[in-house]
């Protein structure tokens, strides 16, 4: 008997970093919002290697659940993305929801309200909080949007729910996503976002260089600035050789150069303007290899654990 719930499966999949003090307390909420809402459903928590107490809170939590949940020990510390990776390939709900943060910020009812959202056709459909977001993400948002040329523009998520296709799409693009952001918005699967007002701060996610890192390889990976920066800098130095060039030709024609100074001057201007436009090319056929041979990171797994 479904009384009345969703008969379909669900599956939560969280991610967990030193998150002792409030995985308790979030865990409660997706489970009592799950059991509410579907007759069926699983939680999945990758523990990132914590130092914490955060397992001994999962378990303690978890045991007055009637869902299977399952603990993914990572081997070592592997950031956000490889680890939601290893929890969504062992997920077989029809539909996921993906928590970066062990942490609520957004109403109750945000899980409920994408769930019905995505029945109105939707394959990707992210939670987004209202409000300034820090300047750094606010920079990296724009150029991201700016350069890339995926149609759905990406911004900053407390959550999102999954279809079962979108997370097919996205293994059949790449074996491990490096930036699932931006992957489910490259997938050509129809996406959307609600908004919501935030209940509270949302505590800093990771270390600033974990950021860091994935801000600097998802810029590379997925647009073109690095060929349009080397495209500039390639005109910059066609106009600078051609100024050197005529300059030169003037000196030698009006002056009295030194001697060997104007094939000198001619061949540094030529030769920086051809450093450039090679760098272009180079650039260029990088960013072709690396579409066709996406990158392939791979994750690693210390032990699976249903309780």
């Amino acid at each position: 008997m479904n009384n009345g719930k969703e008969p379909i499966f669900i599956s939560a999949v969280i991610y967990v970093r030193n998150n002792a003090a409030t995985i308790g307390s979030f865990l409660q909420h997706v489970y009592g919002q799950l059991e509410k809402q579907f007759a069926q459903f699983e939680i999945i928590c990758v523990d990132d290697a914590s130092t914490d107490l955060s397992e001994q809170k999962i378990r303690e939590t978890a045991k007055d659940f009637t869902c299977p949940v399952t603990i993914v020990n990572m081997g070592f510390v592997q950031g956000v993305e490889l680890a939601m990776n290893a929890g969504c390939d062992i997920a077989i709900g029809d539909f996921v929801y993906e928590f970066d943060y062990a942490q609520q910020t957004w109403p109750d009812d945000m899980m409920e309200q994408l769930y019905r959202k995505m029945q109105e056709g939707f394959d990707i459909i992210s939670a987004c909080p209202n409000g300034k977001t820090k300047l750094s993400s606010r920079m990296f948002y724009s150029i991201f949007n700016h350069f890339s040329n995926i149609k759905a523009k990406i911004r900053t998520e407390a959550f999102r729910l999954i279809s079962r296709r979108a997370i097919n799409r996205a293994t059949a693009m790449n074996h491990a996503t490096m930036y699932r952001k931006a992957v489910f918005a490259n997938s050509g699967l129809a996406s959307t976002y609600l908004t919501f007002d935030p209940q509270k701060a949302a505590a800093d996610r990771g270390s600033g260089k974990e950021r860091r890192t994935l801000a600097m390889d998802s810029l590379i990976l997925f647009t073109d600035i690095g060929f349009k920066i080397a495209l500039v800098l390639s005109i910059i130095m066609l106009c600078f050789a051609a100024v050197v060039g005529i300059y030169t030709v003037v000196i030698y024609a009006t002056g009295h150069p030194v001697e060997g100074w104007t094939p000198i001057m001619i061949f540094l201007a030529i030769g920086f303007f051809a450093l450039f436009a090679i760098l272009t090319f180079v650039l260029k056929y990088l960013s072709l290899i690396l579409n066709l041979n996406f990158r392939r990171q791979r994750y690693v797994v210390g032990s699976v654990e249903k309780l």
